[in-house]
Parts: C-alpha cells; sequence; structure tokens
C-alpha cells in the first residue's frame, strides 16, 4: 500500500447498517484493511445521543455534529501537518456536511490529497427524502462530485442518476456495490435453526418503502392458505414512521391476522438474524433501494429473495425472474410467496452477497491508483 487511508466513518448507530460498517472497533471495511495489512487512521465524530431521535433515517441534528466534529478534527491534523500529499480521506457518506472547508485548506496549504466517498442515493433519487431539498442540495451535490477525485456507487443505475445530474463524470463515477462482510455477519448466526413457511420483511415503515403494497400481498396471501407467518422486524423499541395513515394500517392488519403477522420491535441483530434463518423468502416493496445490506444479510442468511423488478435490483439479482415480481403486482409477487414458500431452500445464494464482500478490493485498488 503506497498510501494511508484517513477513513472518516458514519456514525455507528445500532438502528442503522452502520452499526456493522463503522462499528465503534472494528467494521466492515477496516475488518479487511487489517487482514491485508493496509495502513489506515479511523477518524471519529462526537454524538449527540446514542440512538436516532428524529425520523428513522439519519438523526437531523446529530448527523450534522457528528460529521463537523470529523472535519474540525481533519482541520487540526491539516494544521499540524499530520496530513499529506500521499494519503487518502475515503468518507463512508457522500453527504457529509462540513466537507467543503478541506478544498479550502489544501489550497491555502497548497497540498491536495485525494478525497473519495459512498455515494447512497441523494436527491437524484426521486424516492429519496432528500428529494425535495434538491432545489437547494443539488448545488451542493455537484460541488461536492467536482472536489472529490472519486465516488463509489452500488449499480449501473445509480451511476446513471449520477451522471445525469450532474455529479461527477464517467471517470470518477466508479460502480464497487456496497462494502459488506459476510463473515462477520456469519458469525452472529445460531446454529440449527428450523426453516419455517415464513416471509420476512425488513424495510423501514416509510413511504418510499411502500409497506401499504406488503399489507395488500399478506392480505391476497392469506385469503389463499393461512399456514404461512409474515414478519415485520424493527431495531427500533417501537416501529416508528413518518406516517400516522401507515402505522393505522398495519394495526389494523396485526387485528385482522393476529396468527399470521407477526411485528418483532426492539430486535439485536443476533435476534433479527435469527428470524432471517427461520424465513424462507425476504420480500422487498421499495419504491427507493439500490441494493441494500437487508438484501446481502438476507442471502446470506439462505433467504430466498423476492424483490421488485426495478432500479437496481435487477442487475443485484441477476435478471432473475423467479427472485423478482413485476412491481406494483399484488398477484405476481403473492404468486411468487406462494409457490416458493413450500420449496426447500436448495439454492446458496452467496453469488449475490460474494459480489459485495470483495466491493472493499475494488475501492481499494481505486484510491491507491
Amino acid at each position: 500500500m503506497k498510501r494511508r487511508i484517513i477513513y472518516v466513518p458514519l456514525e455507528p448507530y445500532k438502528e442503522r447498517y452502520t452499526y456493522q460498517l463503522s462499528a465503534p472497533k472494528i467494521g466492515w471495511l477496516e475488518r479487511n484493511w487489517i487482514n491485508f495489512k493496509i495502513d489506515y487512521i479511523r477518524i471519529e465524530g462526537q454524538s449527540l445521543t446514542n440512538t436516532i431521535q428524529f425520523g428513522s433515517v439519519l438523526d437531523a441534528c446529530g448527523r450534522g455534529y457528528w460529521a463537523c466534529f470529523q472535519i474540525a478534527k481533519l482541520l487540526e491534523m491539516l494544521n499540524k501537518k499530520e496530513i499529506t500529499e500521499e494519503d487518502v480521506i475515503y468518507f463512508d457518506d457522500f453527504w457529509h456536511p462540513g466537507i467543503s472547508a478541506l478544498p479550502y485548506a489544501f489550497h491555502l496549504l497548497n497540498i491536495k490529497p485525494k478525497m473519495y466517498a459512498m455515494l447512497h442515493a441523494q436527491s437524484i433519487d426521486i424516492y429519496d427524502f432528500t428529494y425535495s431539498m434538491r432545489h437547494w442540495m443539488r448545488h451542493f451535490e455537484i460541488g461536492i462530485g467536482k472536489i472529490l477525485d472519486g465516488i463509489f456507487v452500488t449499480s449501473t443505475c445509480l451511476k446513471d442518476l449520477c451522471l445525469y445530474a450532474g455529479i461527477g463524470n464517467s471517470d470518477t463515477v466508479h460502480i464497487t456495490g456496497l462494502p459488506y462482510n459476510s463473515e462477520e455477519v456469519k458469525e452472529r448466526f445460531t446454529a440449527n435453526i428450523q426453516r419455517k413457511k415464513q416471509v420476512i420483511y425488513s424495510s423501514r415503515w416509510d413511504k418510499e418503502k411502500c409497506p401499504d403494497f406488503f399489507l395488500k400481498v399478506v392480505e391476497y396471501c392469506l385469503q389463499r392458505r393461512r399456514d404461512i407467518i409474515f414478519v415485520i422486524t424493527t431495531s427500533s423499541k417501537k416501529l416508528r414512521s413518518n406516517s400516522f395513515i401507515l402505522l393505522d394500517s398495519l394495526n389494523r392488519a396485526l387485528e385482522q391476522y393476529p396468527k399470521n403477522l407477526i411485528l418483532q420491535e426492539g430486535l439485536s441483530k443476533e435476534e433479527y438474524y435469527r428470524n432471517l434463518l427461520e424465513s424462507k423468502i425476504q420480500i422487498n416493496t421499495a419504491n427507493q433501494d439500490f441494493v441494500s445490506w437487508t438484501l446481502l444479510e438476507a442471502t446470506t442468511a439462505g433467504c430466498r429473495p423476492l424483490y421488485p423488478y426495478y432500479l437496481s435490483f435487477p442487475e443485484a439479482l441477476g435478471y432473475r425472474d423467479d427472485l423478482m415480481y413485476i412491481k406494483g403486482d399484488i398477484k405476481d409477487a403473492g404468486n411468487k410467496i406462494l409457490k416458493y414458500i413450500d420449496v426447500p431452500i436448495q439454492e446458496d445464494y452467496k453469488w449475490i452477497y460474494q459480489y459485495y464482500d470483495t466491493s472493499w478490493k475494488r475501492m481499494f485498488d481505486i484510491m491507491n491508483q
């Protein structure tokens, strides 16, 4: 390794994938860097709270506070000449408040370390919660795209959206996949779990994830047979949503199908993984997802994915019709559940998650050029 990586991680909230991606001790990326003796230094932030306080994605104030604390540390290092031309600064998230202070300092100090970031969605996605902020955020995104030496994305679909919006260019936007570590996930699995006729739903209960469509699929299936269990999971103490209407729909469905529709709240990762190991199918009904960690975790656990034929999912699932349904088609999604719930788990879906196990290497090779 010619360069040192200066790692700027996301805050590791227990309610989010970040608790493993950027774990308080060693995250998914760091495991690989350590194994391959890659020189890196971690830039910690500082949290306002130890949990998400607002919404269900990011803490409204905590995200900015954590990120700006990291920027302050980086500026302190620059001031002490502890960052050199040979260093590479990598951000877990393209949306990093305060990042524009760095190129300003680089210019005045006459140095230019390279900078890279993972772009997860942003306002280029019409379903993302930031889309309504695009009138000002798009200027930020385009500007950051000019600052960074490289932008990492999960899929062709997301790269195309970046280029269409003018964020980066074909040489700076790289399709690398999501950072992941299936071995760390497997270490949390419980042995000898019996599969049930169970379907698991792992998405947030918010509009862009279309939980109302999921409930219609549940109804379609349970009208035809009553031996299937549908499990809704969340790591939050109580399932949260930005929509009271969606929560009300869920409560009515739970009352209607008390034995077949189960809500499990406050789950640890180990408890969630047990649910995956017990399930035959993981269903996703989202409008907004550019390949998710939930897909990777589920396939690592051996669940059959059932996802909409939409956005990045066809590419991630090898364009296999048996793993996808026509978006918005209740009958197609329901019939595939009814068909595959009786089929023993025979296929190993490691071809899906193993690609993302090597995302770190694709990212590293680009940063080390």
